[in-house]
């Protein structure tokens, strides 16, 4: 089955449901003509010299200010990085087109960092410039309309919050604020469809797939002790066993919505095979957080038929269960024979599954 449907598969479907008027079809392929036009009247050669063009002139802008001196008064480079933030703000909403758009999102990032670099070099405090940028991420987050700089702010917004818990309460208030990301994660993907018909329905994708980046890459860099001694207080975290039992249990919930959704009764065998399944890798890999996760994001991937978000998934499965091969306390024949018994498990369980819950036949086309 491919992972999304064709508009034609979904409009014959809708159609053949009564829920389409017998003319809908040949308007709905009218308007997307229209569209395709509209969307390709620039080709894509000079999209890419405009923006370009435009991450230039941003570099010139800068380069002025570096030439007048601004590095050295950080007060005055701070409020020209704010102003730089408004004025790209202001510019990104009013206008239009590819060189527009470019410009404004170049000198709107080059502003924020300019602002929380200047104050924290003025006042010689970090708490002060991740401060900064928490609340310029969080400001631009629902001020400016664009999907790459909204993507850029959630991971500002999550990278400074968590430097945030770590340097002033310790690596239990970071496993904490984990653990919370995974669940908004979560419940952004499972109520995607009804979160972007409301006001903030255009935040519901950036913000989304940020987290989907940014979660199991600090699970995979927090398990890796090496990086974790220098970078998060291991002394006072939570237990690996503990964090993964918080993201086994997202996922656990996430894998009933999910047989919900699909009218399969959790209760049932499919729902204790799954349940089962998930359950056991969770027990093999308690100290690689991780891998759950990125089971989970399999999960809501191959669900809402992203393509994307299933791209992640198997990144992050791989790498971590990279890692997780290679942090195993075993002889190379220990390690081999349980990545040989884990598959045997779950191949059994697949056949199990087909044997139980057959695929209907598809006709050839």
């Amino acid at each position: 089955m491919a992972l999304r449907p064709s508009l034609q598969d979904v409009l014959n479907a809708l159609q053949a449901e009564g829920l389409l008027e017998p003319d809908a079809v040949d308007r709905a392929r009218v308007a997307l003509e229209a569209h395709q036009r509209q969307s390709v009247a620039v080709p894509w050669f000079v999209k890419a010299f405009a923006g370009v063009g435009a991450w230039l002139s941003a570099i010139f802008v800068l380069s002025f200010f570096a030439c007048a001196g601004l590095w050295e008064e950080q007060v005055v480079m701070g409020l020209v990085g704010l102003g730089l933030c408004a004025g790209a703000t202001m510019l990104r909403r009013t206008l239009r087109g590819v060189f527009v758009e470019q410009l404004a999102l170049a000198l709107c990032l080059a502003g924020a960092a300019m602002a929380s670099v200047s104050f924290g070099i003025e006042t010689e405090n970090e708490n002060v410039a991740a401060t900064l940028v928490l609340v310029i991420s969080g400001v631009l987050l629902f001020v400016y309309p664009d999907a790459i700089l909204r993507f850029l702010s959630t991971l500002g917004v999550v990278g400074a919050a968590g430097f945030l818990a770590w340097h002033v309460v310790g690596g239990f208030a970071l496993d904490l604020l984990i653990l919370g990301c995974a669940a908004l994660m979560y419940f952004l993907f499972l109520e995607q469809a009804r979160l972007r018909r409301g006001t903030t329905g255009e935040l519901v994708g950036p913000v989304t797939f940020a987290l989907a980046c940014a979660i199991p890459g600090v699970l995979l860099a927090r398990g890796m002790q090496d990086v974790a001694r220098h970078l998060f207080d291991t002394v006072s975290a939570l237990p690996d066993a503990v964090l993964t039992l918080g993201l086994t249990t997202l996922t656990l919930y996430t894998a009933w919505r999910v047989l919900r959704e699909l009218a399969l009764e959790p209760t049932g065998v499919a729902g204790a095979a799954v349940f089962a399944a998930l359950t056991l890798v969770a027990v093999l890999t308690p100290h690689t957080p991780a891998v759950i996760t990125a089971v989970g994001m399999l999960v809501l991937g191959f669900h809402r038929r992203s393509s994307v978000l299933l791209g992640l998934a198997v990144a992050y499965l791989l790498a971590s269960g990279s890692w997780y091969y290679y942090d195993l306390g075993l002889t190379l024949l220990a390690k081999s024979l349980a990545l040989m018994g884990s598959g045997l498990v779950f191949l059994g369980l697949r056949s199990f599954l087909l044997r139980r819950f057959p695929a209907p036949a598809s006709e050839v086309r």
